[in-house]
């Protein structure tokens, strides 16, 4: 596995990114160009010995059920108890749900967070938001006038910004594919632009990573564009070097960053990184050959490539139920873990998320789990044995939890008062569990923690000094969190 060296950068004009941006797009044709530069730019590694080199964050959206994964209750009363009973794991005295077979086998490398709580209005956008900042939605001096003009940066541009990344051809943040809740969340707030994630999809609901051909647009050329073309424009680029214009204030590193744009579009190694066709049929069997298992196989594969910050979102195409229309048209659907109709049940479920164009049709908490199961553990499986996950923080989180209750829909709604997260590698000590919840699941009775410590984990997991403060456009020093604390259990 190639790894890249982080150097330090001087930072550029903004005169000389305007006129990169404006030579970018207008005679190349390539977005990235800006973007490429504004990488450069960013603050090297302070060189501290670290555990964490890169972060994979697996989001599943729309809220977990806690006793049909991390925490089962088979003592919870008979008419709310979960169908599925738990099973025993690979380490003594630790059980999941018997919707988890595959990742009972690998309990020894995680570190499961039973005791986890999230904002108090137990909604979706907002938990979201809250495990991507690691501050309250609500937090006055951030709060903007929605939810997605939050003023704090994501917890992966604060990483980026300080450490940048190893590969210099790609941003250091991305998400994978990028769909739905993130897309209103992120933002990279008082700190550059340039570090807000870079959304991989198209961010539609029916993006399916799975279908055959599918590739990145944004490491295309423009149509007109042609190999030969392309290297004729380099070639006219090159001709524009500043000794040649003998102007004072022409960009010193033109010629740099727009070939590095170029080395985007045709590098084998970038290109390689986004094609599943160069893993081996075994490989990706054992992950799952639909849309989750691409979306999670293409997150390790750019954490190997070097970048340092991903966020794998996974809500399945409409296509996985042989439906073709999603949310928000007449008999959409929304295939996320937001099941408050038939959570058990797997067809239309009716109820209220029904009459509003919500519909969970067809993947219930039974039909989703065994394909979360197949691709958690594969991943877990392919990183320890490619030397990655010695590296790398692996979190897995939802927003929210379920209510330890079943409703008259037989569904379950949000909670936040108690949830599972999970955490694995980077010297995360597994075959554990962290806090106890009573026995229907809903209540945290010990060590209750909430997204601030998990993202101050992440911080000291990447070695990143929280105690400095980051700084604000106008040089105000600031918290990285809203008065998180590590889970000292992880350390």
């Amino acid at each position: 596995m190639k790894r890249y060296s982080t150097a330090a950068r001087q930072a550029q004009t903004w005169g000389r990114r305007a006129f990169l941006k404006n030579i970018g797009t207008g005679v190349l044709g390539l977005g990235l160009a800006e973007h490429l530069e504004l990488e450069a730019l960013a603050s090297a590694s302070s060189g501290r010995s670290v555990r964490a080199r890169n972060v994979l964050v697996l989001y599943e959206e729309g809220g977990i059920s806690q006793m049909d994964s991390w925490d089962p209750k088979p003592d919870q009363i008979a008419e709310h108890r979960s169908p599925f009973a738990p099973i025993a794991t690979n380490v003594p005295g630790i059980r999941f749900s018997s919707l988890l077979p595959l990742m009972a086998k690998h309990a020894d490398k995680l570190a499961v967070v039973r005791s986890m709580t999230t904002t108090r209005v137990a909604g979706h956008i907002e938990g979201c938001l809250e495990f991507f900042k690691g501050y309250r939605f609500d937090t006055a001096p951030f709060a903007g006038a929605t939810l997605g003009t939050h003023r704090f940066p994501d917890i992966g541009t604060v990483a980026t910004h300080l450490l940048d990344s190893e590969n210099r051809q790609l941003p250091g943040y991305a998400f994978v594919p990028g769909a739905n809740l993130p897309n209103f969340v992120n933002g990279s707030g008082f700190l550059p632009s340039h570090r807000a994630a870079w959304r991989i999809g198209n961010r539609g609901f029916h993006e399916d990573l799975s279908t055959p051909g599918w590739s990145l647009p944004a490491l295309k050329p423009h149509a007109d564009l042609g190999t030969a073309r392309l290297g004729e424009r380099m070639r006219l680029l090159d001709q524009l070097q500043p000794s040649r214009w003998g102007t004072d204030g022409v960009p010193q590193s033109l010629s740099r960053y727009q070939e590095r744009a170029h080395g985007l579009l045709t590098s084998p190694e970038v290109k390689r990184a986004f094609d599943f066709s160069t893993e081996s049929e075994r490989v990706r069997d054992r992950y799952g050959r639909g849309h989750r298992g691409h979306c999670y196989l293409l997150g390790r594969k750019l954490i190997e490539a070097g970048v340092r910050f991903v966020t794998v979102t996974v809500i399945e195409p409409p296509a996985a139920v042989k439906r073709t229309i999603a949310v928000g048209q007449p008999g959409g659907v929304l295939l996320n873990w937001d099941h408050h109709e038939g959570i058990y049940f797997n067809g239309p479920c009716g109820g209220p998320q029904a009459m509003a164009g919500g519909e969970r049709y067809g993947l219930p908490h039974p039909i989703m789990m065994p394909s979360l199961d197949r691709s958690l553990s594969a991943l877990l499986e392919d990183m320890d044995q490619r030397g990655l996950l010695a590296e790398t923080l692996v979190c897995f989180v939802t927003e929210m939890g379920r209510t330890p209750r079943l409703n008259k829909w037989q569904g379950r709604d949000h909670w936040s008062r108690a949830m599972s997260i999970a955490f694995a590698g980077a010297g995360i000590p597994g075959g554990q569990t962290i806090g106890t919840t009573d026995k229907e699941g809903g209540e945290v009775l010990s060590d209750r923690y909430t997204p601030c410590d998990y993202a101050e984990t992440i911080y000291h997991k990447l070695g990143i000094d929280t105690t400095a403060r980051l700084k604000m456009a106008d040089g105000r020093p600031i918290d990285f969190t809203e008065g998180g604390q590590p889970i000292r259990e992880l350390f």
